[in-house]
């Protein structure tokens, strides 16, 4: 006959068993396969592989190719992520202040945000065309243009199409986080501050940064791996091109993968892409988390 500690302990065991099964399945599986993988030489429709160890890594490590996607998604990640932080402040702070059509414009400035990502991007893929597109077209009836610029086509304009596009997508999560941090803070702070002499400036630097310090770094920390993870932005819009000038490392797993059926060496990207993701995260972890601890 079973305590009644003991049948507690066994419902919360059935409780929790759907749950650690989803995350066996989804994801601890899917990552022991990826692994196992990255380990062979094996076709994308081969139902075995031949087992080389290290060498698809070494491969990678050794390759112009992985190192030119590895700095492209630095700098489109980064680029990215110092746009939406700078936009995403700047409009909270302004909506933060009661003004005549407060609600609309938050409502108005959610919008990115709202709609899926795929009809975002090809929205603004016809948007930016080259040929037909409306954005050269405005610029040539303003005159700041004398031709239309091939926004996708130039590798000197691809990148930074990029990281425009991913900017106006999804500064509303910067600005909805520091938004709600802002709401948060007391006023008394601010009157204190106002009493002590402070201006709007040292208001700002003084009691609205460190009190959204902690905010700014779990945004950033959230950002920099859904950002150097993005996937779908290049590959509607650039494909990696031209010339790989925007090829990621995500968009390089998927071309060795599943253009050149080399699954060995589109898992080993994948898996190097993982590590640099947890590399972010420890150095977050160190630095911000467990830094106020030891000092």
């Amino acid at each position: 006959m079973l305590t009644l500690e003991q049948r507690e302990r066994r419902f919360a065991l059935l409780c929790i068993a759907p749950s650690v099964l989803l995350v066996l399945c989804l994801i601890v599986y899917p990552v022991a396969f990826t692994l196992w993988l990255s380990l062979q030489q094996r076709d994308l429709f081969a139902s075995s592989g031949t087992f080389i160890g290290l060498n698809n890594y070494v491969y990678w490590l050794g390759s112009a190719e992985f190192w030119n996607s590895f700095w492209n998604g630095v700098i489109f990640s980064g680029g990215t992520i110092a746009l939406q932080t700078i936009l995403g402040v700047t409009l909270a702070l302004l909506l933060n202040r009661p003004f005549v059509g407060q609600s609309f414009a938050r409502g108005a400035l959610l919008f990115p945000y709202l709609i899926p990502s795929v009809v975002g991007i090809l929205l603004l893929r016809w948007m930016l065309n080259d040929l037909y597109g409306i954005v050269n077209a405005w610029l040539t009836q303003l005159g700041l243009i004398a031709a239309p610029i091939p926004w996708f086509g130039d590798p000197d304009w691809a990148m930074a199409s990029l990281i425009g596009i991913n900017t106006w997508m999804f500064y509303p999560f910067v600005m909805l986080c520091v938004l709600a941090r802002l709401q948060s803070i007391p006023r008394e702070l601010y009157e204190a501050a106002h009493m002590d002499g402070a201006g709007p400036f040292a208001q700002f630097r003084y009691v609205t940064l460190p009190q959204i310090r902690g905010t700014l770094a779990l945004v950033l920390l959230v950002r920099t791996l859904w950002m150097f993870n993005k996937f779908d932005t290049v590959w509607l819009t650039t494909g990696g091109g031209p010339f790989g000038s925007t090829q990621t490392l995500p968009v390089l797993t998927y071309l060795r993968a599943f253009s050149l059926y080399e699954l060995g060496r589109g898992a080993a990207v994948g898996i190097l892409l993982s590590l640099t993701l947890v590399g972010v995260f420890a150095v977050y972890y160190r630095s911000l988390v467990r830094g106020p601890e030891t000092r």
